[in-house]
C-alpha cells in the first residue's frame, strides 16, 4: 500500500457537501483558463487543509431568548412560559413578543396591544403584560446561523437610506453592544440592501444598506455576518450564516489544474448560461479556495474548502460561476 492510500486509509471519510450531492453538469461547457490564472493560483495554493466538524445543538427556549436579549428584546413571561424547551426538527422558526430594554437593534417600539398579531397571541395566553413592545422574528438553526428582523421596521419606501458610513457606524455600535459577531469576522463592504424607483424623476434611491462582515477558517472565506440598517438607523434584519465548528483533521486537497479538470468532468455546481445542444466557451478568470456554506436550511456535518471558480462566456454578458469540493475524491465516501 502507498504512503497515500495509507493516509487516506488513516483518514475518516467524509460525505460530500449538501451542494455537492447531486452531480452538476457543466459537460455543456468547454473551459479554458486565462494566461498566468492557474499558475498564480498554484503558487499559494496548500497541500492539505483543516476539515471541520460542524457542531449540532437543537435550539432551545433559552437560546432563543438569550439571543432575544442580547439584540434588546426580553420576551414576555407569558409567551416564554408557552414556548416548548426544545423542538425537535432542527431549526426553529419563532415570532417572539417582548419589551423593547435598549436601542441596539431598534429605537422604539411600533406595534401595540392592538397589533393583530399581539391580540391573537394574547388572546391564546390569556393575556400579555408589557410595555413598549415589539415582534421580533427569528429562524434559529441548530448549527449556529440564524435569521432575525423586527416587525414593521424594513426601510421606508418614502423615505431616505442611511449613507455608507451611517450604516458603518450603526452596524460597529450593534457589534459593540449585542457580542454576537463570530470569533474570525473582518469588517467588510457597505452595499445597498434596499432600492425604490423614487418620485417621478428622481430615479431610483437608496432606502436601505448592509454591512457585511466576512468570516474566515485559515485565512480563507468561510460565511458572513450581515446587518441590514433602515433609514431611522436601526438594524432591521441580522443575518449569521458561521456555523459552529470545531477543527477534524487535515486533508489533502486538489490542485488548481485538478480542479478545473474535476469541474469539466461535472463535478461540483455550476451557475451561468444555458444553451441546450450547444457547447459553450468559457474563460476562467479567477479561482481560488473558500469554505462553503451553501444555503440557509442545508446541513452540514463537517465544513470542507471549496474552490470557487469564475470567469466569462463567450457571447454572453453575464459570466459562471462554480464552486468544486476541494479534498481529494479518495478521501470523499461514494454516494
Amino acid at each position: 500500500m502507498t504512503r497515500q492510500r495509507e493516509a487516506a486509509a488513516e483518514l475518516p471519510k467524509l460525505k460530500a457537501p449538501p451542494r455537492f450531492v447531486s452531480l452538476a453538469n457543466a459537460k455543456g461547457y468547454t473551459f479554458r483558463a486565462a494566461p498566468g490564472v492557474l499558475e498564480n493560483a498554484s503558487a499559494s495554493i496548500p497541500k492539505e487543509l483543516m476539515v471541520y466538524r460542524v457542531a449540532h445543538a437543537q435550539p432551545t427556549r433559552e437560546m432563543i431568548c438569550e439571543l432575544a436579549e442580547k439584540v434588546g428584546v426580553s420576551v414576555v413571561p407569558e409567551l416564554r412560559a408557552s414556548m416548548s424547551d426544545t423542538a425537535e426538527e432542527r431549526y426553529r422558526q419563532v415570532s417572539l413578543i417582548g419589551e423593547l430594554t435598549a436601542d441596539i437593534m431598534v429605537k422604539e417600539s411600533n406595534v401595540g396591544p392592538d397589533d393583530k398579531f399581539v391580540a391573537y397571541v394574547a388572546k391564546q395566553l390569556g393575556g400579555i403584560t408589557g410595555e413598549n413592545l415589539v415582534v421580533l422574528n427569528m429562524t434559529v438553526m441548530d448549527d449556529g446561523v440564524f435569521t432575525m428582523g423586527v416587525l414593521g421596521s424594513d426601510p421606508d419606501p418614502e423615505g431616505e437610506g442611511p449613507t455608507e458610513e451611517e450604516a458603518r457606524a450603526v452596524a460597529e455600535r450593534f457589534v459593540e453592544r449585542s457580542g454576537l459577531l463570530p470569533e474570525g469576522c473582518k469588517l467588510g463592504g457597505v452595499s445597498q440592501s434596499a432600492s425604490t424607483s423614487g418620485r417621478p424623476g428622481s430615479g431610483e434611491r437608496v432606502i436601505g444598506r448592509q454591512v457585511v462582515y466576512e468570516c474566515y477558517l485559515e485565512g480563507y472565506p468561510a460565511g458572513q455576518f450581515v446587518l441590514q440598517v433602515n433609514g431611522k438607523g436601526e438594524i432591521y434584519r441580522v443575518h449569521r450564516s458561521v456555523r459552529n465548528m470545531t477543527p477534524l483533521a487535515s486533508y489533502p486537497i486538489l490542485t488548481p489544474e485538478e480542479a478545473v479538470e474535476a469541474l469539466r468532468e461535472g463535478r461540483g455546481s455550476l451557475t451561468g448560461p444555458a444553451r441546450p445542444g450547444e457547447p459553450l466557451e468559457a474563460t476562467i478568470d479567477n479561482i481560488k479556495l473558500c469554505y462553503d456554506q451553501a444555503a440557509l436550511m442545508s446541513r452540514f456535518e463537517t465544513m470542507q474548502p471549496s474552490y470557487w471558480i469564475e470567469g466569462s462566456v463567450d457571447g454572453y454578458g453575464d459570466g459562471f460561476h462554480a464552486l468544486v469540493p476541494a479534498v481529494r475524491p479518495e478521501y470523499l465516501a461514494e454516494e
